[in-house]
C-alpha cells in the first residue's frame, strides 16, 4: 500500500474492486470526462479496458481510494503478447458472448466500442519488442489535479521494472492533450500517432 496523503491510498486491488472499476471507467470514457451518457451498455467500456486486468493480471492491478471510496486505478501487464494471449483463451469468448446476447439497445458509442470487441486483435510486434509491458490508469475528475497521477504512473514503472520488463507503453487519445503532455514529464515518447490516438513509450 502506497500512502498518497489527504486521507488516499494506493492499494492492490481485490475481485470487489470489479464494480467500482467499471464505474470509474464509465466516468473517465470521455477523455478523461464523464462518458456515461454516450453508453447505453453501462459495463461495455469497462469490460473492455479495466476487467481484463483485474481478472488475469491482479498482480498489477491497484486501486486509487480516497476517504474509503475507490476513485480510480492503476492498470498494468508485465508481458503484453502472454496478456493478450490469455484474453483470447480465458476472457474475450464470454465477453464477447455476453454483448451478442444483450437486448440493450445499442447507442452510437456503443457500435463503436462493439466493433471494437469483435475485431480485437493483438498489440503490433514492433511496439512489443521495443515496450513489452503496457499500463493503464484512470482516476475521477473528483480526485484530479492532486498530484495523485505522478505517483502511480511512477509506481507501476518501479513495480513492471523490478519484475524484469525493459519498456512500458500506453495508449492515449488524440484529444486528451493533457495526459499527453503529463505522460511527456514522466519521460514517455510518442511512439506512434494514428488518426485517434497516439502510443506513447518509456524505456529502462
Amino acid at each position: 500500500m502506497v500512502d498518497l496523503g489527504d486521507n488516499a491510498v494506493l492499494r492492490l486491488a481485490k475481485p470487489s474492486d470489479l464494480n467500482p472499476f467499471l464505474e470509474v471507467c464509465l466516468k473517465t470514457s470521455d477523455s478523461g470526462a464523464d462518458g456515461s451518457n454516450l453508453y447505453n451498455h453501462k459495463d461495455l467500456v469497462g469490460d473492455i479496458y479495466a476487467a481484463p486486468y483485474l481478472l488475469h493480471e491482479p498482480k498489477f492491478a491497484y486501486a486509487l481510494e480516497i476517504a474509503g471510496k475507490v476513485t480510480g486505478y492503476l492498470l498494468g501487464a508485465l508481458d503484453t503478447r502472454l496478456f493478450e494471449e490469455i484474453l483470447f483463451a480465458k476472457y474475450w469468448p464470454a465477453t464477447q458472448q455476453k454483448y451478442k446476447n444483450s437486448t440493450v439497445s445499442a447507442s452510437a458509442g456503443d457500435k463503436v466500442l462493439l466493433a471494437h470487441l469483435f475485431n480485437i486483435g493483438m498489440t503490433e510486434s514492433d511496439i512489443v519488442k521495443k515496450y513489452p509491458s503496457h499500463l493503464h490508469i484512470d482516476i475521477l475528475e473528483s480526485g484530479q489535479g492532486r498530484g495523485y497521477g505522478k505517483v502511480m504512473i511512477n509506481h507501476m514503472l518501479a513495480q513492471l521494472k523490478d519484475a524484469g520488463s525493459t519498456g512500458v507503453h500506453l495508449h492515449v487519445s488524440n484529444k486528451n492533450y493533457r495526459a499527453q503532455e503529463f505522460y511527456k514529464k514522466l519521460g514517455f515518447t510518442n511512439f506512434k500517432a494514428g488518426s485517434d490516438e497516439s502510443i506513447m513509450g518509456i524505456n529502462f
